[in-house]
């Protein structure tokens, strides 16, 4: 065999055995479908409650962060420069990425593609075209309760 056919052969088994890899891979009976842009919905079913006062929520209190995931991640509860606390869905709907609050701001904002959100919830920036869900936070003390 010469160095030209060993190459030409070699070459063709490669693309045989990528192909493969890919094709087997597009076929899976268990592919994840994930939202598109502008499709990511909140959780409909919230109901939690944050004690105020246990460390694990100690970044509310904290004016330069101000905000703690709830509900598995799917819920951020965000406290602003008004000392009122507020809820909304954590993914943002262009992408799904977690969304931050910034208190100076007074926004929730998509660290992956700049989207912003103003506190109730409405897009103040894009790309993101849909609002995020809104939840209704209700204190009693030092406990917050996240209902939907």
């Amino acid at each position: 065999m010469e160095r030209k056919e060993f190459i030409q052969l070699f070459g063709l088994g490669a693309v045989a055995l990528l192909s493969g890899g890919c094709l087997g891979g597009c076929s899976s009976d268990k592919e994840e479908v994930k939202p598109g842009p502008g499709t990511t919905p909140g959780p409909t079913k919230i109901d939690f409650t944050l004690d105020l006062s246990a460390a694990a929520n100690a970044a509310l209190q904290d004016p330069a962060i101000g905000y703690v995931y709830g509900a598995d991640g799917q819920v951020i509860v965000a406290k602003t420069t008004a000392d009122t606390y507020l809820a909304v869905q954590a993914p943002c709907t262009h992408q799904g990425t977690p969304v931050a609050f910034f208190p100076a701001q007074n926004l929730f904002i998509c660290p992956n593609h700049g989207s912003a959100f103003k506190p109730d919830g409405t897009v103040s920036n894009g790309p993101a075209a849909r609002a995020l869900t809104k939840y209704t936070v209700t204190q009693t003390g030092n406990t917050l309760r996240v209902t939907s």
